[in-house]
């Protein structure tokens, strides 16, 4: 979560005033955002379930995506452009990695509960992506 502080602390040369994401939208982003890091603390990896070796793999795989994408974003100048351009045919990575992360491990914490705070939080945080960056479809090279 670093890059993410980082990017709200230090802001980019052409970073505009993003449009206003509705009060409710939010809200209920946040509650999610704050279920998928707390309900962690409750449950423990098991990695000796079928599959568990593919699932770690698919979350290193989510993660390292992730700070690819934040490292291109700080690699050329911060540009608003790279927040959520495609990277490797995957549309906006910073959206979607996160999500991909969370709902795999919630496979190896054995949680249905993990599941869907992972589904609504990751419905929620592509809207509200989708609203404060745009829905244009942009291609990058990575």
């Amino acid at each position: 979560m670093l890059p993410n502080v980082a990017w709200m602390l230090f802001p980019g040369p052409d970073d505009a005033p993003r449009p206003l994401v509705p009060a409710a939208l939010a809200i209920a982003e946040n509650v999610g955002r704050g279920a998928v890091l707390v309900l962690p603390f409750f449950y423990s990896l098991d990695l000796q379930r079928q599959f568990s070796m593919l699932a770690l793999a698919a979350m290193v795989l989510a993660l390292a995506v992730y700070y690819v994408a934040w490292g291109r974003y700080f690699a050329n100048g911060r540009s608003e452009e790279f927040l959520s351009a495609r990277l490797v045919g995957i549309p906006s990575p910073l959206a979607l990695a996160p999500i991909a992360l969370f709902a795999v491990s919630s496979y190896l914490m054995d949680s249905w509960l993990m599941l869907g705070a992972s589904v609504c939080f990751g419905v929620l945080h592509v809207w509200v992506s989708s609203v404060s960056h745009g829905t244009e479809r942009r291609t990058l090279a990575a």
